[in-house]
């Protein structure tokens, strides 16, 4: 245990969303023993309280909620109610996510308004309900989960990145309007969790543990943007750079590549 992460997390009050699989189970796992009171949400209620249960001597504590990111007034309610039982606010996780292929010849309504309803709409609700407490507070932090697909629209994922790329906007935008709050925008590479496990190219995979203790050290740290491996941030600052002839030229080959065998 480093001491910049004990000094950051230790006593910490920390929501997170989508705590009942995938990364949010393993940012809970990962900030356990640092005796934080935690705020877990998901629409699934049994696999929190089992996590709960796992990390019961750990010192920290569970208050657990299910709900929905998509129905704002859920979101609002659970955060007063926790607020209400903890006191304040330190650190929220915007995490919640699906994914999936939104290409013209596979378009489904359904998949790309849950996808918009989910990763955009559900993330601010969060984040802005959060915001509520935390600016009156005068301090607190948001940690959002965007994704290296918001290094350019990519192809045959195209509201993915849409959502992505507009969580990473709202992020920036609200650093620069709110400097004494912390946020930290996160783009992940592929991490080996459900949301990826369709595609057979997931370059430089990281197992959920590695990312989480990557990903708790960069908040710790302070930081305002975070891509991970270094391999996927050469690659996301490359792509970015690219003009945009050559880059629509290799979205071609992304939907090919992207597709599973």
């Amino acid at each position: 245990m480093s001491q910049r992460l004990a000094t950051y997390w230790t006593g910490k009050t920390v929501l997170i969303t989508g705590a009942s699989s995938g990364l949010g189970q393993a940012l809970v796992e990962a900030l356990a023993p640092y005796r934080v009171h935690f705020c877990l949400l998901s629409r699934r209620l049994e696999p929190m309280q089992e996590l709960a249960a796992k990390l019961a001597s750990s010192g920290s504590q569970f208050w657990i909620r299910a709900g929905d990111v998509q129905k704002r007034h859920e979101i609002e309610n659970a955060i007063a109610a926790f607020i209400k039982a903890a006191g304040h606010l330190d650190v929220v996780w915007v995490n919640s996510g699906i994914g999936g292929e939104t290409s013209y010849r596979r378009w489904d309504w359904n998949k790309v308004e849950s996808m918009i309803d989910t990763n955009l709409k559900g993330a601010l609700y969060t984040a802005h309900t959060c915001l509520q407490y935390m600016v009156p507070q005068n301090h607190g932090a948001i940690a959002a989960i965007s994704s290296a697909s918001a290094m350019r629209g990519l192809a045959a994922r195209s509201i993915y990145s849409l959502t992505k790329i507009g969580l990473a906007y709202y992020m920036e935008a609200m650093a620069a309007e709110l400097p004494q709050i912390q946020f930290t925008t996160i783009y992940p590479g592929f991490v080996d969790t459900a949301i990826n496990r369709g595609n057979p190219n997931r370059l430089w995979l990281l197992t959920a543990d590695r990312a989480a203790q990557l990903m708790i050290n960069a908040v710790a740290r302070r930081k305002r943007e975070y891509i991970y491996p270094f391999q996927m941030k050469l690659l996301f600052h490359f792509v970015r750079a690219l003009p945009a002839g050559i880059y629509r030229w290799l979205g071609r080959k992304m939907i090919a590549l992207s597709r599973p065998r």
